[in-house]
């Protein structure tokens, strides 16, 4: 029975080729079981709509691994745990080598499930910053670029490369795609020149200045802000390593807009708590962020495997204590609703736990239905 426990219903999966009028499509009644094949009891479905046979673990983590269920879901937990490969190879028994194969199949999943299920989030304030870390060795730097919801504390953006405009942009343009609302918004960010460049190409519309005569060139297009629109940039000033001073600076927008958002997030003061909370808390998920260990990642696929990976649980399966609910009626004991950052959004209703961020399939947009 320990193995039917992750195995998802049949009702909740779909046809996993593109061909198919019944692609993507959720309880369709379109599957059916054909067989049951491995030591872990994987059932064969065949979808009677275009008569394709496909395992169940078919656009998952899973899929076409030879570790047995029960340890790769092991893996997958001491790595989100910040378990370093070594030490998940001697704790779980599995090679190396192996672990390096899942875990790039799991970030690759993550990424997937992150596309799929974090989209039209509403949001009116987002916080960004990056965090340093290395890849190879210790004299090549590779920043992570993050962006969060203040309120649910959900990861909305990762993005990872050299720190410049381009890594800014890329987190930018990403985060924006994934709100519902981007035209009102309060980004909160450091002192970093780039986001202030970046802002109103990105989240500001575009229009034409009218030209002046009826010769030369039209003038090139410029970016408007509206009312609903804000930059808050949060200057640190450092001495000895130690920040010794905090300026808040409006870059953009109005600061009657900046003002109201900060009384609906009850902060005293501009401050970036939520991105700098889950910096720290990167840290300890990820093995590739602890500071001063010898856990670093030699390739750069492999660090952006684990931080997606390690965004996708922090979001889905890490219940946070400032996010619980009051029950209107008590059960027994229980006087509170844990939540997550996706239930915070409202993005799930429930839990997860890492079986399901391993075994839920992921379908790609498209498909002739």
């Amino acid at each position: 029975m320990e193995k039917q426990k992750h195995r998802p219903r049949i009702e909740t999966l779909a046809c996993p080729y593109k061909d198919c009028h019944r692609y993507a499509e959720k309880g369709a009644g379109n599957l059916t079981v054909r067989k049951v094949y491995g030591k872990d009891h994987i059932r064969y479905l065949r979808c009677s709509a275009c008569a394709h046979e496909f395992s169940e673990r078919k656009n998952t983590a899973l899929f076409n691994t030879k570790i047995p269920e029960q340890k790769a879901l092991s893996v997958a937990c001491h790595l989100a745990e910040g378990v370093s490969t070594k030490g998940t190879s001697r704790l779980v028994g599995v090679s190396a080598e192996a672990i390096r194969r899942l875990r790039r199949s799991v970030g690759d999943h993550a990424r997937d499930l992150h596309e799929e299920y974090v989209r039209e989030v509403e949001a009116t304030a987002v916080q960004m910053d990056e965090r340093y870390g290395y890849v190879r060795s210790k004299s090549e730097p590779f920043w992570e670029a993050t962006a969060i919801e203040p309120e649910s504390r959900l990861l909305l953006g990762f993005v990872g490369g050299r720190r410049d405009q381009k890594l800014i942009e890329e987190l930018m343009r990403s985060t924006k795609d994934r709100l519902k609302n981007p035209a009102d918004l309060v980004l909160m960010t450091d002192g970093a020149k780039s986001y202030e460049t970046l802002f109103a190409s990105i989240f500001g519309s575009a229009y034409r200045p009218a030209r002046k005569g009826d010769r030369g060139r039209f003038p090139q297009l410029r970016h408007r802000i509206n009312r609903d629109l804000a930059h808050l940039q949060v200057i640190k000033r450092r001495q000895g390593g130690r920040v010794v001073e905090v300026s808040p600076r409006v870059a953009h927008g109005s600061h009657k807009r900046v003002n109201l958002e900060l009384e609906r997030l009850a902060y005293d003061k501009p401050n970036l708590s939520a991105i700098e909370r889950q910096n720290a808390t990167a840290r300890r998920m990820n093995a590739y962020l602890l500071r001063k260990s010898l856990a670093f990642a030699r390739t750069q696929q492999s660090r952006e495997a684990l931080g997606w990976f390690s965004g996708v649980v922090y979001n889905f399966c890490r219940a946070q204590r400032g996010l619980r609910v009051a029950l209107n009626t008590s059960e027994g004991r229980r006087r509170y609703q844990q939540r997550t950052p996706a239930m915070a959004a409202k993005l799930t209703d429930s839990i997860w736990t890492v079986a399901d961020v391993l075994c839920t399939p992921v379908y790609a947009p498209g498909g002739t239905g």
